[in-house]
């Protein structure tokens, strides 16, 4: 297994950006969010086709956070990665700000966590997860969504 993935759920898991290791990751898994800018890549996108490995390159420049829309369309293709049975890979440069912001996005988004509980649990895998005041707001962000659609969804 590609040893920097950490798992955060049985099918999802966030790490550095591969190097040398893109036939071992594909061994693991079926599809890669890919958030790292164009100029950080060391390698071409095709590569992960050509391993039958589904690919969503979602750029998101380093030490900043995504909007809230680029984030909630990075959740939604992988719970529909998921929905598939297929294991999810999240990485970016260092497997930390940009990756660790992802997944602890996930696991407020899949398991209803709240930020205090999914960042939590994130940082005992990975402490560096999250290195940004804009990355922690962009989870408050979402926790308000997530929120007011868990309230709306209970309401009569």
């Amino acid at each position: 297994m590609y040893l920097p993935a950490v798992f955060i759920d049985e099918n999802v898991a966030f790490s550095r950006i591969p190097m040398k290791e893109l036939d071992e990751v594909a061994e693991t898994f079926d599809a890669v969010v890919v958030l790292v800018e164009d100029f950080e890549l060391p390698y071409s996108l095709d590569e992960w086709k050509r391993r039958e490995v589904k690919v969503f390159h979602s750029p998101i420049p380093d030490f900043s956070a995504p909007p809230l829309s680029q984030l909630l369309e990075i959740l939604r293709w992988i719970e529909a990665k998921v929905g598939e049975e297929k294991k999810v890979l999240v990485h970016c440069l260092g497997g930390c700000g940009r990756s660790g912001t992802v997944a602890v996005a996930w696991l407020m988004y899949s398991r209803r966590l709240t930020l205090g509980e999914a960042l939590s649990e994130v940082r005992r895998l990975r402490p560096c997860a999250v290195e940004t005041g804009e990355q922690l707001e962009v989870l408050r962000e979402l926790e308000r969504v997530l929120l007011a659609r868990l309230q709306y969804s209970e309401s009569p």
